[in-house]
C-alpha cells in the first residue's frame, strides 16, 4: 500500500506539481458526507434527468498534495480505493465510492459539465441510458474498446485519470491533448451491446474470485479475455441463453474453462436444449450429471477436447 501511495503521489506531483481532483461516486454511500475540506469544495457533475438525484452524482474535489489536510484526504481515497477492491468489500457490494485522481489544467466545474452534457447521458435504440464509466472497474474494460477519439471525448478537459483496477492495478486513461477541439462522446451499437455485459461478466468474475479467496485469482485477466468472454456472451445468445442469472453461468465457465470452451462437442446437447427453450442451467446439469456451478471440476475428467463449429 505505501509503494502504491508513493507511486501515485509521484505521478501527480510530475504532472501536475501535485494538484489533481479527487473524483468520488456516492451513489451507494459517501465515505466524505462529514469531511469539511470536501463540504466546502465538492463540484458535482450535473446529470440532468427526471429520474437521477443530484445528491447521488459523482463529484471531484480540488486537491494540493503539498497542503497536509489535502495530503490526508489523498491517502485515505487510495486506502478506500485499495480496499473496495478486497474480497470482503466486493462481496458486500459496496461498490467504487473512489472514481480516482484526476490530472487536469481546467478547473474542476469545466470538467464536470463536460461529463454532465455529453459523456454520462445517452440516447440509445430510443431509449436514456446512463454509463456509468465513473466506476474504475467499467472504466478498466471500457477504455480499451474506445477509438482515440471517443477516448479524448471521453475525457474532456481532463489530461490523465489514475485509478485502481480490480486487481489492485495502477490504470492510467490519458490521451490526445487536452488542448485539442472536443466532440460529445458515444458509443457505437457494438460497444453498447458489451457494456451492457459488463455487469455480467464482473458478476461471474467476482463468483470466481470468491470461490478463489482472492480479487487477484488470475492477474491474466486482461482486454484479450474480456473480448473473449464478451464473445462466448454473445454466441450464448444466438443458443437461446437470455437470461441475466444463466448468462452469468456462462460468462463464469468461460472464465474457468477458457472462452471457447462453448465450441467443444460436449456442449452439442446444451445449445440444442437451450435453443428449445430449456434453462442453460439444468441443461449443463442434465447433460453432464454435474452441478452447474461445478463444470469446471467435471470438464477436465470427460473426454478430450473436440472443436465443433458453431
Amino acid at each position: 500500500m505505501d509503494e502504491l501511495i508513493a507511486q501515485l503521489r509521484g505521478e501527480i506531483v510530475a504532472r501536475a506539481a501535485g494538484k489533481c481532483l479527487l473524483w468520488v461516486d456516492p451513489a451507494q454511500h459517501d465515505p466524505y458526507e462529514d469531511n469539511a475540506i470536501v463540504a466546502q469544495r465538492r463540484v458535482r457533475v450535473p446529470i440532468s434527468h427526471v429520474n437521477f438525484a443530484m445528491q447521488r452524482a459523482p463529484y471531484l474535489v480540488p486537491l494540493d498534495l503539498a497542503v497536509p489536510g489535502d495530503a490526508d484526504l489523498f491517502y485515505d481515497s487510495v486506502e478506500r480505493a485499495w480496499q473496495a477492491w478486497t474480497i470482503d468489500s466486493l462481496r458486500a457490494l459496496l461498490g467504487q465510492p473512489v472514481c480516482g485522481w484526476v490530472v487536469t489544467q481546467s478547473q474542476a466545474e469545466a470538467l464536470a459539465v463536460h461529463w454532465g452534457r455529453h459523456c454520462h447521458l445517452h440516447g440509445h435504440q430510443y431509449k436514456s441510458k446512463l454509463l456509468r464509466f465513473q466506476d474504475p472497474g467499467v472504466r478498466e474494460w471500457l477504455w480499451p474498446a474506445l477509438n482515440a477519439a471517443q477516448q479524448h471525448a471521453l475525457l474532456g478537459p481532463a489530461a490523465c485519470v489514475l485509478a485502481l483496477g480490480r486487481t489492485h492495478s495502477l490504470l492510467r486513461h490519458e490521451g490526445a491533448s487536452a488542448d485539442a477541439a472536443l466532440a460529445a462522446f458515444g458509443l457505437d451499437d457494438q460497444q453498447w451491446q458489451q457494456a451492457g455485459d459488463y455487469a455480467t461478466v464482473h458478476a461471474a468474475w467476482l463468483d470466481c474470485a470468491i470461490v478463489a479467496g482472492s480479487a487477484c485469482f488470475d492477474p491474466v485477466f486482461n482486454e484479450s479475455m474480456l473480448l473473449s468472454v464478451l464473445a462466448a456472451l454473445d454466441e450464448a445468445t444466438r443458443h437461446g441463453v437470455t437470461q441475466r442469472s444463466e448468462r452469468k453461468l456462462h460468462a463464469r465457465h468461460a472464465l474457468q474453462l477458457g472462452s471457447r470452451f462453448h465450441t467443444d462437442a460436449r456442449m452439442r446437447p446444451v445449445w440444442e436444449r437451450t435453443r428449445a427453450g430449456h434453462y442453460y442451467g439444468s441443461a449443463i446439469e442434465e447433460i453432464f450429471s454435474c452441478a452447474a456451478d461445478e463444470l469446471h471440476l467435471h470438464w477436465t475428467s470427460t473426454k478430450e477436447h473436440t472443436a465443433w463449429p458453431t
